[in-house]
């Protein structure tokens, strides 16, 4: 279990998360229809991330977005909020803010530490003035985009609120995977292979030898003919990425515009065990790799010390989680009438609504589960019951 840990996000009014619960396991599969809002919760993680870095400029140009596309269709309401629950080590905390569309920024913000029933402010942002650790108020005389958090001095921060600001920070999203991204070259890496894997061939490039050791290690578990990735610096610092085989006596050396869509998707989420010590995120984890590799890579990520959020179509990733931990790490994703996308635990949806036999339940992996139930049928279920 990692020891930093998202819990539970709350949000209001941002796209289908009108009035939104979502809670988190160590990993965390969420599946559904199509268009119930799958990957507007990822986006929503990723947006609290780029909130805390002060780059929610940057993080809407990379979707081709305005400040006006981040609310629900039906509200006339300029604010989102977002009220998140996590822990870091053995201490638990609550980060509340409200961002205002149209600057761009938080009107108000507050970072709590939890001790039982006990509750003691870090951070506080309202009305124009803000206070580190109960302090005295400041006035906020300066400019920033997001969070205060982005434009403070981590000098002032101790410990625990420097380590939140890393926490969200860190978090890495490949919600826009493009192996067409991921073949071209690309200048610096940041500590990331980027949104959509544009960044794949620098980040490789600046990898210490021994992760660079465990990630080819890694690699020949899907293909064992892999000798080696190799990176090489080009003018004005563009790196360029290639994958050498070995058959018999002879290496190939192919260039990743050469390389299949599938290897370049296992090595960028392969690559993104080696980015943080935060969230990772992938949607349609499965799409353009064999499910021969499929059980491979549910394997790894679920053993490493990652906390993961993947969406998928496919009940064969499902199939390759244990009973225990898919039952507490799938959620079904739906919408309601108005179009405000909801979670429910799916194991708790799909007993609470006799979708399927006891025995059933207790014989078949969570993607015969899934396979077995309607889920059109299981929606109109909850929709009902929801009134």
């Amino acid at each position: 279990m990692p020891t930093n840990m998202l819990h539970t996000i709350k949000v209001k009014n941002f796209k289908s998360l009108e009035d939104t619960r979502i809670s988190f396991a160590k990993n965390t599969f969420f599946i559904g229809l199509n268009g119930v809002g799958k990957t507007t919760i990822l986006q929503a993680i990723d947006f609290i991330s780029a909130v805390s870095k002060g780059e929610v400029t940057k993080w809407l140009e990379a979707r081709s977005w305005k400040g006006k596309d981040l609310t629900f269709y039906k509200s006339n309401k300029s604010i989102i909020e977002f009220d998140i629950q996590f822990q870091l080590g053995d201490k638990s905390y609550i980060f509340n803010f409200m961002f205002n569309k149209k600057t761009l920024k938080c009107s108000q913000e507050t970072i709590l530490y939890i001790d039982k029933d006990v509750q003691r402010e870090l951070l506080s942002v309202k009305d124009g003035y803000f206070s580190l650790y109960q302090d005295k108020k400041q006035k906020i005389n300066f400019k920033y985009n997001g969070s205060i958090l982005s434009a403070l001095e981590t000098r002032l921060f101790k410990d625990d609120l420097l380590g939140i600001y890393n926490f969200f920070g860190d978090i890495r999203s490949a919600e826009l995977l493009s192996p067409l991204l991921m073949k071209k070259i690309a200048r610096e890496s940041d500590n990331t292979i980027g949104l959509g894997g544009e960044k794949l061939s620098a980040f490789l490039n600046s990898l210490s030898t021994e992760n660079k050791e465990f990630l080819q290690t890694k690699l020949q578990e899907f293909f064992p003919h892999v000798a080696s990735f190799e990176t090489k610096s080009l003018r004005s610092g563009w790196k360029t990425l290639a994958l050498v085989e070995k058959y018999g006596d002879k290496l190939v050396e192919t260039d990743s515009l050469h390389l299949s869509d599938g290897v370049l998707r296992i090595l960028a989420i392969l690559s993104q065990l080696l980015t943080t010590e935060s969230i990772l995120i992938f949607d349609e984890i499965e799409d353009g790799i064999n499910q021969e590799f499929v059980e491979k890579l549910i394997d790894i990520i679920v053993a490493s010390q990652h906390q993961t959020v993947v969406t998928t179509h496919s009940p064969l990733v499902l199939n390759f989680i244990d009973d225990d931990i898919a039952k507490e790490s799938i959620f079904f994703v739906y919408k309601t009438y108005i179009g405000a996308t909801k979670v429910i635990n799916f194991y708790e949806a799909i007993t609470r609504f006799k979708q399927i036999d006891d025995y059933e339940l207790d014989l078949f992996g969570a993607g015969e589960v899934m396979q077995s139930v309607n889920l059109m049928e299981l929606t109109d279920k909850l929709l009902k019951s929801d009134g």
